[in-house]
């Protein structure tokens, strides 16, 4: 298994212990669960019994273990800088490999209980200190008025306004009028006054077939005609249609 920010996959029992361990503070109790067979592995094997003491290792219940197979370490994390190695704990570890040495020599976790007995440390956490005031909403006004970040925000947030005013400087295309159609620019009332009109605008789609003959058949071609029909009212009521 590949875990986030690993750079290989690897099994993550010995991973996660040597993780758990380093955010456990001295004297701190560890319980650990993992496959019974994997105790056995030399490098969580070694590494158990160097950093810890006061330690047991139970399995499940008689009537948990057939189905997971799995065992509980219990352990105190050693307060001495300087680690000694437990050779005999090592090699009880290396025993795990075997089920029968489970069975017959690691006891259930229910025969444990009140045989031995550990102590969670207390922990006295350092609260860092800050300092607060109220400050007056008045004081900030200037700010965020001259704030780069929220004036473009505003730009960004302006509602769009279409302005249409003067002749144009040259005639209006077929696609210019059918972009004008699409946003709704020539559907309306426009202008003011005298030259107050009412408009509506629409798009024709037509078929232009065509046929074009060879020397041993007939092509027949198709091809989509769009043309732009525009309908206007002007002030002395006269319907004008634009095509």
């Amino acid at each position: 298994m590949k875990a986030y920010g690993d750079e290989k996959s690897e099994r993550k029992e010995y991973t996660e212990l040597v993780r758990g361990t380093r955010y456990l503070a001295p004297g701190g109790i560890m319980l650990y669960i993992i496959p019974s067979y994997r105790f056995s592995d030399r490098q969580i094997a070694r590494f158990l019994a160097t950093h810890f003491e006061d330690v047991a290792l139970t399995r499940f219940t008689d009537e948990d273990y057939p189905d997971f197979r799995q065992c509980i370490f219990i352990g105190k994390k050693k307060e001495s800088k300087t680690k000694r190695f437990d050779e005999l704990l090592y090699q009880k570890f290396l025993d795990c490999n075997s089920e029968h040495f489970i069975e017959t020599e690691v006891k259930p976790a229910d025969q444990l209980i009140g045989e031995q007995t550990w102590t969670v440390p207390a922990v006295k956490p350092e609260v860092a200190t800050f300092y607060t005031r109220i400050e007056q909403k008045e004081e900030f006004y200037s700010l965020i008025h001259n704030n780069k970040g929220f004036t473009a925000f505003k730009e960004r947030t302006r509602p769009k306004s279409l302005s249409i005013g003067g002749d144009p400087i040259i005639n209006i295309a077929q696609g210019q009028m059918a972009l004008l159609l699409a946003s709704g620019a020539v559907n309306g009332v426009l202008g003011e006054g005298e030259r107050l009109h009412v408009v509506q605008g629409m798009e024709v789609v037509t078929q232009v077939v065509t046929e074009e003959k060879t020397e041993h058949s007939t092509i027949t071609k198709s091809r989509t005609k769009r043309e732009v029909s525009v309908k206007v009212i002007t002030p002395k009521g006269i319907v004008k249609k634009l095509m």
